[in-house]
């Protein structure tokens, strides 16, 4: 009897055994992000609303029966470890694809090493102009440039009659921010009277703060991380300038917080609907999944955009298969000629893997509100 027993229960072993290594391998998608340092909030939104998409897809049973895992790695914010973190993810941890970067300096650095890979880098979370110059077979934008945010910004702002514009932006990245930033002056008959690079990492802005006093911009334009805005804006508010400030979405809605009083009638550019028009599906899909993943997890841009980059992804996935190689994914996804999330629509060719062209702008009220 005991015999029987024990061979019962041997087989029942094997058998859980068995179920157990026959489960799939998930699939892994790799993202490079600042997860510590400066944009630290900033790389902490982009990833959770990834996950709060993953998660939900994985409750539904994955693509193909197979869970998706999001493999992270902390870059700091500084662009060399962004290509040391893309090496790690490719080589090592195998990953399917790449997503929702938040360095566009660390992007920059990795292009000749992602062109020579063949694995889709998809919604890096920048506008950045340098990664945009040529078109690159693995990098799939799904949000609009800084281009398309300083020619709806500037061009709004010199409507109004301002004409002495102070640029500022970081100093870690090639020359197609600013030169964009000049372009959108240059269609409005103007040039900026002052332009300031910034370490988007610096303690000490007090140089940057005098500069710009002393040109007298009526207003100054950033393209920034949101670090160096706050000292900038708070060391000229207390310097007596009374103009505008404006930022392109890089900032995050975090800046607003960060400025407190200070940030009243800064101009930010969005290039997503907000994240409360739960009247667009993609917007009360996202609310939902997010909740589920993090019920204290608040609703805002950052992490909006880390989430449609994610239902992107997902969406090739499903149509290159769940054993797609990495080749398959990039043509799934130059297949996305007209994808509609429920209120956002992605365009892409194999031409054209700029995704979206959206841009909206608002004004920080007196109680920190955003107003369109």
């Amino acid at each position: 009897m005991m015999q029987r027993i024990r061979t019962f229960m041997a087989v029942l072993l094997a058998v859980a055994a068995g179920s157990v290594w026959a489960q799939p391998a998930p699939i892994k998608v790799g993202i490079s992000a600042g997860l510590s340092g400066g944009q630290a909030q900033y790389s902490r939104d982009v990833t959770r609303g990834i996950e709060a998409c993953f998660a939900a897809i994985n409750k539904q049973g994955g693509i193909g029966g197979r869970q998706l895992q999001l493999v992270a790695e902390d870059d700091g914010g500084k662009r060399d470890q962004v290509l040391a973190n893309t090496k790690k993810l490719i080589e090592q941890h195998k990953v399917a694809a790449l997503i929702g970067y938040t360095s566009g300096a660390g992007v920059e650095a990795s292009l000749s090493y992602l062109d020579s890979q063949n694995v889709a880098l998809i919604g890096p979370v920048t506008g950045n102009m340098g990664i945009r110059a040529q078109h690159h077979k693995f990098l799939f934008h799904t949000r609009a440039g800084y281009s398309d945010e300083m020619q709806r910004m500037i061009g709004a702002l010199a409507n109004t009659g301002i004409k002495r514009f102070a640029i500022a932006y970081l100093d870690d990245v090639g020359p197609a921010n600013p030169q964009a930033m000049k372009a959108a002056l240059t269609q409005n008959n103007l040039t900026a009277v002052v332009e300031v690079p910034m370490n988007r990492n610096a303690d000490n802005f007090s140089e940057q703060v005098a500069n710009l006093v002393k040109s007298t911009p009526d207003a100054v334009v950033f393209i920034s991380n949101a670090k160096p805005i706050v000292q900038i804006v708070r060391g000229m508010r207390a310097a007596g300038y009374g103009g505008q400030f404006a930022t392109s979405s890089f900032s995050g809605l975090g800046l607003v917080d960060d400025l407190k009083d200070a940030g009243r009638g800064l101009i930010m550019s969005q290039v997503l609907p907000k994240p409360t028009k739960t009247h667009l599906r993609v917007i009360a899909d996202y609310q939902k999944h997010l909740k589920e993943h993090d019920a204290e997890a608040k609703l805002n841009y950052t992490s909006l955009e880390g989430y449609i980059a994610a239902r992107v992804l997902v969406e090739a996935m499903r149509r290159a298969g769940a054993g797609a190689s990495p080749e398959r994914i990039i043509a799934a996804l130059d297949g996305l000629t007209s994808f509609d999330l429920g209120g956002y629509d992605i365009s892409f060719s194999a031409t054209n893997h700029n995704g979206s062209r959206f841009v909206d702008t608002a004004v920080v009220t007196a109680d920190g509100r955003l107003l369109f």
